[in-house]
């Protein structure tokens, strides 16, 4: 099969089309044709070697999270052999930046039918960060005033529109040039980082980073008694984060993890029009290298997506 080889760890250039083993399946698993895949900010992450303790010591590697495409071969009860297929694997397994994919049949869900290959592809990992950041560890409900960090972002973007369909009423943080894009989104209020802050005086139900820039002292005064702050910077990096991560019950780092179930929801809020995926620029896995790149210039709505 084609695969975007990482012969060693480092920058963009490192990656290498060839051709790789199909992997086989085993119970509990399909086989997918790969048609789309796309670029996260972890898959940069895996790239550089800073989590090669968890992704592999030695050896190439194949990395990549989300996948959609069709299965061709099946050992499930739950999928057959022509069903069109969305999901995303974890980072630190990877294989999606190939033309074929093994996966366990509880991380996959059928696509959703009003969006392509393309847009699935770009959809798994940010919806389901967003979905689980919102609805499991911030806890949404319906009035609730949300503000979203990061707005226009590949899980941003999502975020906005997952938050609007529980009824919340959503302000969105975001650069100048992508205010209009923020209520295009359905942001009811917009914050331009570069011109302005948070008023003094407000407080939100949730408060959700989907950019992990900000740290618990950044908003602390703009949560409401109850609110939760969640945010996709799961790593303690100083003495600071990790007090509030230990005896802040409000602090909520996570990162999203692989989830069916999750995916069957999303696909109904993207069937229903609910949700819908924005990819910025497509790029053919033979120019994986100027995908990568793409995402680290960043400066763009939603997600770098890859065809296989």
């Amino acid at each position: 099969m084609k695969a975007a080889v990482l012969e060693s760890y480092g920058s963009a250039e490192q990656f290498i089309i060839r051709e790789a083993s199909t992997p086989d399946i085993k119970e509990g698993q399909i086989l997918i044709r790969n048609e789309a895949s796309s670029v996260n900010p972890v898959d940069t992450i895996i790239r550089s070697g800073a989590m090669k303790l968890a992704s592999g010591l030695f050896g190439d590697q194949i990395i990549g999270s989300d996948f959609s495409g069709t299965v061709i071969a099946t050992k499930s009860d739950k999928f057959n052999i022509g069903d069109e297929v969305f999901g995303h694997v974890s980072p630190v397994k990877g294989g999606a930046y190939a033309e074929y994919l093994a996966v366990d049949e509880d991380i996959a869900a059928i696509k959703p039918k009003n969006i392509s290959f393309e847009e699935a592809g770009s959809l798994s990992l940010v919806a389901t960060t967003a979905w689980q950041g919102l609805v499991d560890h911030g806890q949404i409900e319906a009035g609730d005033e949300v503000l979203i960090n990061g707005c226009t972002g590949g899980v941003g973007s999502i975020a906005v529109q997952v938050a609007k369909s529980w009824g919340a009423i959503v302000t969105g943080m975001c650069s100048t040039e992508h205010v209009q894009t923020a209520r295009d989104l359905g942001c009811d209020e917009v914050i331009d980082y570069k011109t302005q802050s948070i008023p003094a005086t407000k407080r939100y139900d949730l408060i959700f980073d989907a950019s992990g820039k900000f740290s618990f002292d950044d908003i602390k005064d703009h949560l409401t008694e109850e609110a939760y702050y969640v945010t996709t910077r799961p790593e303690i990096k100083d003495v600071s984060t990790a007090i509030d991560v230990i005896f802040r019950k409000q602090v909520r780092p996570f990162m999203a993890k692989p989830n069916g179930n999750d995916l069957e929801k999303i696909k109904m809020l993207v069937e229903d029009g609910h949700l819908k995926p924005y990819v910025a620029e497509a790029f053919p896995l033979e120019n994986i290298t100027q995908a990568h790149q793409k995402l680290e210039e960043g400066h763009f709505v939603g997600k770098v997506a890859v065809t296989i």
